[in-house]
């Protein structure tokens, strides 16, 4: 998950795709699938995910991987911090 979110919204965190561990493995479950393994952040992972893809695509010979089924988040602190008391 990368942080995409805005200075008005805050942190939001879409799903990406990048070769290698992550650096916080205890962040992540691993799952392995034909002899590939993924790691998928926790946070991403709750009752509303039902099937995780990822596919690559080929688009005039540049080849890109894209997920789908993952829901973007936005953190819960930041919500907090910005309210006025």
């Amino acid at each position: 998950m990368t942080n995409r979110g805005g200075c008005c919204s805050g942190p939001v965190y879409l799903p990406v795709v990048k070769l290698g561990k992550p650096d916080c493995e205890n962040m992540y479950d691993l799952i392995m699938k034909d002899n590939l393994a993924c790691y998928l952040p926790k946070k991403a992972i709750n009752k509303e995910t039902k099937k995780v893809t990822i596919k690559l695509h080929n688009i005039l010979g540049r080849k890109s991987l894209a997920v789908t089924g993952i829901l973007a988040y936005k953190e819960d602190t930041w919500d907090r911090s910005q309210k006025k008391y």
